[in-house]
C-alpha cells in the first residue's frame, strides 16, 4: 500500500483496504451491522427527565458500549483487530454496568463510592510524588489533601466483576472481558502474538500491517456484545 510504509495505520491508502475488506467479508459485516443498528436503535430509548439517575446512568453505559463496538468495527475493516478488540473490552465492561443498573438501581450509589474511591486513590499517588507536587498550585494541592481526606470514609469499590455479578453476566466477563484483556488490552506476552508474522520456514518477524487473520472472529464477538445489549436492555431503558 503506497503510503502506508510513511504514515502507518494514517495512509489514505487504507480507504480503499477498508472497501475491500467490506466487499470480501460480507456477509460478516452485514450481520455486525445489523445488530449494530438495533442496538443504536435502543439509544432513542435513554430517558432524559432525570427521574431515574440510575437509567440514565444505564443509557449512559449503552451509548458507550455501542459507541466502543462501532469503533472496533471500523478498526476491523482496517485490519486493527487488537485494537478492534481492545475496544471490544471497554465495549462488554460498560455493558455489565448498563444491565446492572437496570437489574438494580440502587447500584447508582455504590458507581458514586468507586468513582471517589478512585479519585481518593489518584490524589494519594500525585501528592507522593515530589517531582509533581513541585508544579501545582497552593489550591490544588488544597484540592489534593481534601481528596486523600475522603479515604477515611473507606469507600468500597465496584469493579467489572461486580458489574458482570450483577448483571448476571460472569459466562461473558469470564471469557470475553478476561480473554481481551490478555490478548489485546493489556501488555502481556499474549497480546504480543498480534505481532508477529510466521513464515513458512517456521521463523517469526514482526510484522506492521493491516491484518485479517481473525476479522470473522472479531466481528462475532462485537455482534455478540451488541446482541446481549439489546436482548437484555430492550424495554428498560425509558
Amino acid at each position: 500500500m503506497e503510503g502506508f510504509h510513511i504514515k502507518g495505520f494514517l495512509s489514505h491508502a487504507l480507504n480503499a483496504q477498508q472497501q475491500l475488506a467490506r466487499e470480501q467479508y460480507a456477509l460478516e459485516f452485514r450481520e455486525c451491522d445489523r445488530w449494530s443498528d438495533r442496538a443504536v436503535a435502543l439509544l432513542a430509548d435513554v430517558g432524559t427527565s432525570g427521574e431515574s439517575v440510575a437509567k440514565l446512568f444505564a443509557g449512559c453505559y449503552w451509548m458507550r458500549c455501542v459507541r466502543a463496538c462501532q469503533g472496533g468495527i471500523l478498526l476491523a475493516e482496517r485490519g486493527m483487530m487488537p485494537d478492534a478488540l481492545t475496544l471490544l473490552r471497554s465495549a462488554v465492561e460498560s455493558l455489565f454496568h448498563a444491565v446492572a443498573l437496570v437489574n438494580n438501581p440502587n447500584l447508582w450509589e455504590r458507581l458514586a463510592e468507586h468513582d471517589m474511591a478512585e479519585r481518593v486513590k489518584q490524589a494519594k499517588g500525585v501528592l507522593a510524588i515530589e517531582t509533581i507536587m513541585r508544579h501545582v498550585s497552593p489550591g490544588d494541592r488544597e484540592k489534593l489533601e481534601a481528596l486523600k481526606a475522603r479515604g477515611a470514609e473507606k469507600l468500597r469499590p465496584f469493579h467489572a466483576y461486580d458489574a458482570a455479578r450483577a448483571a448476571g453476566l460472569i459466562e461473558l466477563y469470564e471469557t470475553m472481558f478476561r480473554g481481551f484483556s490478555r490478548d489485546a488490552a493489556h501488555s502481556t506476552l499474549s497480546a504480543l502474538d498480534h505481532e508477529f508474522e510466521a513464515r513458512p520456514d517456521g521463523s517469526i518477524t514482526p510484522s506492521f500491517g493491516p491484518c485479517y487473520e481473525h476479522l470473522t472472529w472479531t466481528l462475532e464477538m462485537i455482534a455478540q456484545c451488541l446482541k446481549i445489549g439489546v436482548e437484555r436492555l430492550t424495554g428498560r431503558l425509558a
